[in-house]
């Protein structure tokens, strides 16, 4: 197992940024207020997602790489019209809309650093100098925000970085790599996207989502109760603090293996990493040992859904498969027993009538108007976006990104994500204490197990 280390504080990253410009779609498109579903309304969603794809210099020259990705957006927009609009929640019912006008446009920003990526090591180091290429939060007149930002930076050796800032209301990771596909594919020329984006958000509201049968109160899934969770959730001594580090760790296909070969069981790469992290993140905080620690990951319904949802759809389709549990309890349970919990999670996640009470509970919140505010640490909320083939599909003709960088905003703490790995295994992406950020590297050596 590797880490990926700090960027110093002498870091040669400098970057040079153009004026924004407003990138329209390349044809007419509708003016319409449009309705999300309820799992896009899901306050804990509600958040920019930035992204930084990193490409190396190209064998074969790709002449102004900026013009032709702003031309690619403008192409890809009259399809994705939607990802122009701009975004606000209804003081009545606290659900979101989305208004899009011809006037709307995505922010776009050229820029410029005059130092090579080799010598950032293609950026594999996490420090907020990273935030220079991404965009930056735009104000907007007419109140709400934008649902998209791009910029492009080009490096002095050929080599560009381009960061993303993607509304999560708008779109799950599957949504996003769909898009971005698309952007790759007008970059190349291609006149139409091989999948044409589908809107259908009505298909995922608790009102017309269509249940085979009715659920009966007593045969409905039990969920996590997150307002329990949280009023009872185990507290660190290294938070809260504002000394917080995100860092990556490579494990490799080897360090995989080892773990598995703990577990006398069938398991798969997600269920053992996810329970090895979860048990490492609680030692290494030192939670409280009576305090509630909650684990939870993303569950993907687009096969469940009945009717199927179609091909296009890029709204988030996926339920939160929770396991909650004492810190005690987790610190002394073996890692076999922590995978068994996981996997029942995950079974319970996929059934249909999950996803009915997952809507009903995501109306509750609605109508509670919870807003999302940052954790202490004692949750862990996992995402894994090595199946959305962003190392190689989402290639502008670089050859596919060298580097996949989210940036996590420091106050979010629970958020973990798992990344692809060029050569097998796994990249891992935590937002620590710093304090407790060496507990956790140590705790996360297999041979600790």
């Amino acid at each position: 197992m590797g880490s990926q280390g700090t960027m110093s504080s002498s870091s040669p990253l400098v970057v040079k940024r153009s004026p924004v410009v407003i990138v329209r779609p390349s044809k007419d498109t509708p003016e319409v207020s449009l309705s999300l579903s309820t799992l896009d309304n899901d306050p804990y969603l509600e958040t920019l997602a930035k992204t930084i794809y990193v490409y190396a210099a190209p064998s074969k020259d790709v002449h102004d790489p900026a013009s032709l990705l702003q031309d690619a957006l403008s192409h890809a927009l009259v399809y994705y019209y939607p990802l122009a609009g701009k975004l606000h929640r209804r003081p009545e019912d606290h659900r979101l809309e989305l208004t899009c006008t011809p006037a709307d446009g995505v922010p776009f920003v050229k820029s410029t650093a005059e130092c090579t990526l080799s010598s950032l090591n293609y950026l594999e180091d996490m420090d907020a100098d990273l935030y220079q290429l991404v965009p930056c939060d735009e104000a907007v007149p007419s109140g709400g925000y934008n649902a998209l930002a791009l910029q492009i930076t080009l490096f002095a050796c050929g080599g560009i970085t381009i960061g993303t800032a993607l509304s999560h209301s708008l779109c799950d990771g599957f949504g996003a790599s769909q898009f971005y596909k698309t952007l790759t594919e007008f970059f190349a020329g291609k006149t139409q996207p091989s999948v044409i984006p589908v809107w259908d958000r009505h298909c995922l509201t608790s009102n017309n989502f269509n249940f085979n049968g009715q659920v009966e109160e007593e045969g409905a899934p039990k969920l996590v109760d997150f307002t329990d969770a949280c009023s009872s959730a185990a507290t660190s001594p290294y938070t809260p603090t504002n000394d917080m580090v995100c860092e990556i760790l490579n494990f490799t296909s080897q360090d995989i293996t080892q773990l598995k070969e703990k577990v006398a069981a069938e398991v798969t790469t997600l269920e053992i990493l996810a329970a090895h992290v979860w048990r490492a993140r609680c030692k290494a905080l030192k939670l409280s040992p009576d305090g509630t620690t909650l684990f939870g990951m993303a569950v993907g319904i687009r096969r469940i859904v009945d009717p199927p949802l179609r091909e296009g759809y890029y709204g988030n389709a996926f339920v939160k498969a929770n396991v909650a549990m004492k810190t005690r309890e987790l610190s002394n349970s073996s890692l076999y027993h922590v995978v068994k919990l996981i996997k029942e999670a995950k079974r319970a996640a996929m059934e249909k009538r999950y996803l009915l009470e997952q809507l009903k509970e995501t109306e509750k919140s609605l109508k509670m108007k919870v807003t999302c505010e940052g954790g202490n640490g004692a949750f862990m909320l996992l995402t894994d976006w090595r199946q959305l083939g962003l190392l190689d599909e989402v290639d502008f003709g670089y050859g596919g990104t060298v580097n996949i960088i989210p940036i996590v905003p420091k106050y979010l703490p629970d958020i973990c994500i798992f990344l692809p790995r060029k050569h097998g295994g796994v990249r891992v992406l935590v937002t620590l204490p710093k304090p407790a950020m060496d507990n956790f590297k140590e705790h996360m050596n297999p041979l600790s197990v």
